[in-house]
């Protein structure tokens, strides 16, 4: 990263409010650290749309465990690689599954969704940094 720049901010009171409960949440120690972080995530989310950029994510799962579960191949999404997978018995009859994947963005978006699209599973998919990205926001 660059130099530290200091600009000003205008926002409603009650949006700044909700930015320093954030802050509190966050553990963070300023305003400046939440913002900072705010702009990190954009920049990750927005980063791994990009068709060609490589990008790490998870993807949880959570179903009846009696649910069959589709089998979605990776042939479909060359550049899709499961790094690992972890699943286990939550609470009762409810099963959570984990999925770190890295791929290209679109790829390892396309095949999520076949997932998550699933019928009885709940589900996201978490970008949590691209290499290249995550290289370029903690520069110092």
């Amino acid at each position: 990263m660059g130099e530290t720049i200091r600009f000003g901010v205008s926002m409603d009171s009650d949006l700044v409010e909700l930015l320093d409960r954030l802050t509190r949440q966050k553990g963070h120690e300023n305003r400046s650290e939440t913002l900072r972080g705010l702009v990190r995530q954009e920049l990750i989310d927005t980063g791994s749309l990009d068709a060609e950029r490589e990008v790490i994510g998870t993807v949880t799962l959570l179903y009846h465990y009696e649910t069959r579960l589709p089998r979605v191949s990776v042939k479909s999404f060359p550049s899709v690689r499961i790094t690992a997978n972890l699943q286990l018995h939550a609470e009762g009859e409810i099963c959570v599954k984990t999925l770190v994947l890295k791929g290209k963005g679109s790829e390892v978006h396309a095949w999520a969704q076949r997932l998550l699209s699933s019928k009885n599973v709940i589900g996201k998919l978490a970008i949590a940094a691209t290499d290249e990205l995550y290289k370029e926001l903690v520069k110092r």
